[in-house]
């Protein structure tokens, strides 16, 4: 008889991780776990806290993968204990994320707007910018932005000219309605990629696309209900059982840039 193995409960699952990093790195010492949030003290240094949320939707959607998933937030987890090195400028690039992301930083660390650098993009969305490393991803500070000795502007240049060195976008999809696919992790900073026209995506009415995930983004035209309402299940989906989320709304390309639909 074949008999289904139990998921692991958020605490479970935090307590395995908890195990798996404090094996792997010497003086690391357990402070908390509550939940999914393990806070940690390195060589009595400062606290450091991992937030599980991502890695455990992503081990519930695939249970079977929980040691690569695992293995995967690990390894980015353990680049927070490495010494700091200067940043490569060439592995700068921008990371799009919503309101609710911008909300439980700063619920997290009242010093939020002091530690960061980021701009608002929309009503909806923010812009922030990133070290891209090899097991993680790295969100560029203030002290950061200071060490670089160079203007917000060319920041952001160079932010977006690396991700169009960096990816490979490919397009998915016919009869107006269409998906970006670009790595993975990206896809939704391809919004700041000048490849918004009908010569790319031939659809009915005005552009408009859904980031519901950080992988996703998708395509159809404003006067395209069938297609509309398709994207819309997609979001509300995604949004209500996927990981890394960005945006429970939908977008419309005016002037150059993606403004919230209203409803």
């Amino acid at each position: 008889m074949f008999f289904k193995k139990k998921k692991l409960t958020e605490t479970e699952f935090a307590k395995k991780f908890a195990n798996q990093i404090t094996e792997s790195i010497s003086g690391l010492q357990i402070i908390s776990i509550n939940e999914l949030e393990i806070k940690t003290e390195f060589n009595d240094s400062k606290e450091i806290t991992h937030y599980l949320d991502n890695c455990y939707s992503e081990y519930l959607n695939d249970p079977k993968d929980i040691k690569e998933i695992m293995n995967r937030y690990l390894n980015a987890a353990k680049s927070l204990y490495l010494p700091k090195e200067p940043i490569n400028t060439d592995r700068i690039v921008p990371v799009i994320k919503d309101h609710r992301f911008v909300s439980q930083l700063k619920e997290l660390n009242s010093s939020f707007e002091d530690n960061h650098v980021y701009e608002k993009y929309n009503s909806e969305l923010y812009l922030f910018f990133a070290e891209d490393k090899e097991h993680s991803i790295n969100y560029i500070t203030q002290d950061d932005f200071k060490s670089l000795a160079i203007s917000y502007e060319s920041l952001k240049s160079k932010a977006i000219e690396n991700l169009e060195n960096m990816i490979s976008i490919e397009c998915h999809g016919e009869n107006g309605y269409f998906m970006l696919v670009a790595g993975g992790n990206y896809e939704t900073s391809l919004i700041l990629l000048d490849i918004w026209d009908k010569d790319n995506f031939d659809v009915k009415g005005e552009i408009i696309i859904g980031i519901p995930s950080r992988d996703l983004l998708i395509i159809t035209g404003k006067d395209d209900s069938e297609n509309k309402e398709k994207l819309q299940n997609i979001i509300t989906e995604i949004n209500e059982s996927g990981d890394h989320l960005v945006s429970k709304e939908m977008f419309e390309y005016i002037n150059g840039k993606f403004e919230k639909i209203l409803a």
